[in-house]
């Protein structure tokens, strides 16, 4: 299932009807609403009110009229708008004069009346701002009743890129939404005003949609599982890959320790740390399967540059790396992080870059990630960072912002949030919706990245676009069972750690 923003749907669209024409698109959206309907009533001789404005979603709802009308149901359709129909959505309209349909103004319809089946088909996904009053106030009369609501589309109200609500939406109970569901109808508080989403083809294909750029399939259970490796009784670790992690500094030493517990829980066949000796004491004490490489101190407690030939001879002798948790941001970890991209670069090792592996590169520019096998797990602020823009860009857009930064540097990026967008450079996308406020902690990243790490490490790295987009999935489900257990309120990042599951 693609997970479309109203761009991305105009777009697929116009491309649809180059071969079709709008008109066809509209009959089919009409009828996917009609025949939906139907399948979840017997529509004869019941009483039907459509809602209809004056663009294409009032269109839909015309063409649904018509059809509804010819299967016996007594219709009624309510013009909420002073203009009359234009475009394919006036033709339509005047299709309704050789039909049994009832078309009235507002102020005609006796609104105490309660009907079988209420549609919405007032405004479609390009809506923004507030709903106007009349129309406030229509919605309002009928939304004590109880009779079945179906929005075509999406709920009349409803911004389908960021998910905002107007006051005084007319709630369904079904939205039959059209080709694929919109970004904004998975995000809150939206996804709680759509009731059961139902997706019906109108006539895009999926070319159409990897035409527009970058549009996010849903990861879910068959999608996640696809990127675990196969175990079978003849197994032994070394099939499931050796991975570095260097990080860590004595302000930061939990940091690497979830990384380690995360990566272990994760499928990786050996996990060995490469940090500070405070810090590798640390977590030797919590964690008795790690291997342990000490690297040289630095006044500050962070690594030094001195240790970058054990670094990289860690490196050549793995199969992937996690560098940047808890390593902090400093002139010996800046010239540690650009030799390290390039030994990674040379050796052809994959490298999950984290945290202040990312502020690094931020300082450093762009460019030091050039053909380097990379996976980056930005938070928000750090996607900002990294592309040199406000965080207001980020947030109103992570995905394009995501997007952005993969196809610049080559990198697969895993911008964190809700959802979490997974992007490749070849214009592949994910959105996962595991996971809850819960998460809302620190540490939550650095358990995330560690799992990263362990499943691409398993995979040998030649699945990590898929990988990454599974361990977002899956720490998703471990931190939702972990607040069905614990709560949100008193979850911790490491009591996800336990109850990872694959």
């Amino acid at each position: 299932m693609y997970i479309a923003t109203t761009s991305q749907m105009k777009t697929a669209e116009g491309i649809a009807a180059e071969r079709s024409g709008f008109l066809e698109l509209m009959e089919n959206a009409g009828e996917a609403l009609a025949e939906e309907i139907s399948h979840r009533t017997d529509i004869n001789g019941k009483d039907v009110l459509i809602l209809c404005g004056k663009g294409n979603n009032g269109g839909d709802g015309f063409v649904c009229a018509r059809l509804l009308d010819k299967m016996g149901a007594n219709v009624t359709v309510l013009l909420l708008i002073d203009q009359a129909p234009t475009g394919i959505a006036g033709q339509e309209f005047s299709e309704l004069s050789g039909t049994g349909a009832k078309i009235m103004a507002a102020g005609e319809y006796n609104f105490e009346k309660e009907p079988d089946v209420i549609i919405d088909a007032v405004f479609g996904t390009g809506f923004k701002g507030e709903l106007p009053e009349n129309i406030v106030q229509a919605f309002s009369s009928l939304s004590t009743f109880t009779c079945l609501k179906v929005a075509a589309d999406c709920p009349s109200g409803v911004n389908c890129d960021t998910g905002s609500v107007s006051r005084g939406i007319l709630v369904p109970d079904i939205t039959v939404t059209f080709g694929t569901v919109k970004t904004g109808m998975t995000l809150f508080p939206a996804k709680n005003c759509c009731g059961e989403i139902i997706i019906r083809p109108i006539g895009i294909t999926e070319a159409d949609f990897y035409s527009t750029g970058f549009v996010a399939r849903l990861c879910d259970d068959s999608t996640a599982k696809k990127a675990l490796p196969r175990r079978t009784e003849t197994s032994h670790k070394g099939n499931f890959g050796k991975l570095c992690i260097i990080g860590g500094s004595m302000e930061y030493s939990g940091a690497v320790a979830m990384n380690v517990k995360a990566a272990l829980r994760s499928g990786a066949g050996l996990v060995r740390l490469a940090a500070i000796p405070g810090v590798c004491d640390r977590v030797a004490a919590k964690v008795d399967e790690c291997v342990y490489t000490e690297l040289i101190p630095s006044e500050s407690g962070t690594i030094s540059f001195a240790s970058v030939d054990t670094a990289e001879e860690c490196i050549a002798a793995s199969t992937a790396v996690l560098y940047g948790s808890g390593l902090k941001v400093n002139d010996d970890t800046l010239r540690l992080t650009r030799e390290l991209l390039g030994c990674c670069r040379e050796k052809n090792v994959p490298m999950i870059i984290d945290a202040d592996g990312l502020n690094c590169i931020a300082q450093l520019g762009r460019d030091v990630l050039k053909g380097v096998n990379a996976v980056l797990t930005p938070h928000p602020a750090e996607l900002a960072r990294l592309i040199d823009m406000p965080i207001s860009f980020v947030l109103d857009d992570r995905l394009s912002a995501a997007s952005e930064l993969s196809e610049e540097t080559g990198c697969i990026v895993v911008a964190k949030g809700f959802p979490t967008y997974i992007v490749s450079p070849d214009k592949r996308a994910y959105a996962s919706y595991t996971g809850n406020a819960g998460l809302s902690r620190g540490g939550s990243g650095d358990v995330l990245a560690g799992m990263t790490a362990g499943m691409i490490t398993a995979q040998k790295g030649d699945r990590a676009f898929d990988c990454a987009a599974a361990a977002v999935y899956y720490f998703g489900k471990a931190a939702d069972a972990t607040a069905d257990e614990l709560s949100q309120h008193n979850m911790l990042p490491t009591d996800v750690i336990g109850r990872i599951r694959f």
